[in-house]
């Protein structure tokens, strides 16, 4: 099959950081390439087009989906677009990768569900934590019992509302993450909590209950000279209920110390994975192990978010092979039912039914 061209939707930092840059080691040319970019910022795209060797560029979304020679397209644009536009390229015949999140409503995200299987497209939804070697020799270790019957588990995120307000690229770039602060997809919940839920889910497999409690604390954050007014909760714990009493922590701390980040910590009665280790035996032998994802060799371990690259190559693989993938529409839809269950728990006080549920990943997947 000949080598898919990528439409990028956006030309800002996770654009650079996550496609541009990893694009330009060249390794991958037989199977994708970058056929053009949009940005609705006047200059925007041709700068990127120019520095990074892209055939096309536009202002338009609408024009770049004219283009037949965009088989796929990567949205890189602000979360709160991720729906409509979706479903625009979706309509168009193309296949998407999202990145995170793919909607903010489990409906929206049901909408595009169906609208890919009748237009026979493919997606792919960003973060693909199943793809991380930790989770999946941890998911592995929970089938072969070797923790004995888990009984809860961990993960979280800390300090992320000053992620985006210190990243080179966009400090040198002069791009305001305005867009973090603002209702109603600003926050960690949408952005940095979905790497801990889809992670903590995809070990344990899907959730049944959700509970959460919600506040702000800071009103304002400071990008260079501009002072950034912000709308959302900074400050947020979730209870996950998985069913025959195994429990889980999800937290997105304004601030504290990591513990175990993006992984969770899984304790069971015959022991736990815990900072790399399973039962006390480290998981890697070498730390550089632990970020082998697919398609991605040593030179992309170079560069920044290159998970995020993986992902876009699992839609690669997809759309050329018709690989399944465990970066599923699916598993971020219940992601986001979640983030919806927890919002309407901390207004009401009461525990949140769920009703999505995804395709977990088998032992034999992960041999």
């Amino acid at each position: 099959m000949k080598a898919l061209g990528l439409g990028v939707v956006g030309s800002g930092v996770i654009a650079i950081q996550a496609i541009f840059e990893h694009m330009q080691l060249g390794d991958l040319s037989g199977r994708v390439y970058l056929e053009a970019v949009c940005d609705p910022v006047p200059g925007r795209a041709q700068a990127a087009a120019e520095k990074y060797n892209i055939k096309k560029y536009f202002q338009s979304l609408d024009e770049m989906l004219e283009d037949p020679d965009v088989d796929i397209v990567s949205l890189c644009s602000p979360i709160s677009l991720h729906y409509s536009q979706g479903l625009q390229a979706i309509r168009a015949g193309k296949s998407v990768h999202f990145n995170k999140t793919m909607a903010l409503t489990t409906a929206e995200a049901t909408e595009l569900i169906e609208e890919a299987a009748k237009r026979d497209v493919k997606l792919v939804a960003s973060p693909g934590m199943m793809l991380w070697p930790t989770n999946r020799k941890i998911r592995k270790a929970i089938l072969q019992n070797e923790l004995g019957k888990v009984t809860w588990a961990m993960a979280g995120v800390e300090g992320v509302m000053f992620y985006h307000l210190n990243e080179e690229t966009r400090k040198a770039g002069g791009i305001v993450p305005a867009w973090y602060y603002k209702q109603p997809s600003g926050g960690p919940q949408y952005d940095s909590t979905a790497y801990a839920l889809h992670s903590m889910t995809g070990v344990l497999g899907p959730a049944k209950r959700v509970s959460c409690f919600s506040g702000q604390i800071m009103k304002s954050f400071q990008f260079g000279e501009q002072a950034i007014e912000s709308e959302v909760d900074d400050n947020i714990m979730m209870m996950l209920d998985f069913g025959n009493s195994v429990f889980g922590i999800i937290y997105s701390a304004l601030k504290g110390e990591p513990f175990n980040g993006f992984t969770p910590a899984v304790y069971g009665t015959e022991g736990s994975a815990l900072n790399g280790k399973i039962k006390d035996a480290p998981m890697f032998g070498q730390p550089h192990e632990m970020f082998l994802f697919p398609n991605i060799t040593p030179e992309h371990l170079k560069l920044a978010q290159p998970h995020v690259f993986a992902d876009v190559m699992q839609l690669v693989d997809a759309v050329r092979e018709d690989k399944p993938t465990v970066v599923s529409a699916e598993h971020a839809r219940h992601v986001i039912e979640i983030i919806e269950a927890g919002w309407e728990s901390a207004r009401t006080g009461k525990a949140v039914g769920l009703t999505t549920t995804f395709q977990t990943t088998s032992l034999e997947e992960l041999a």
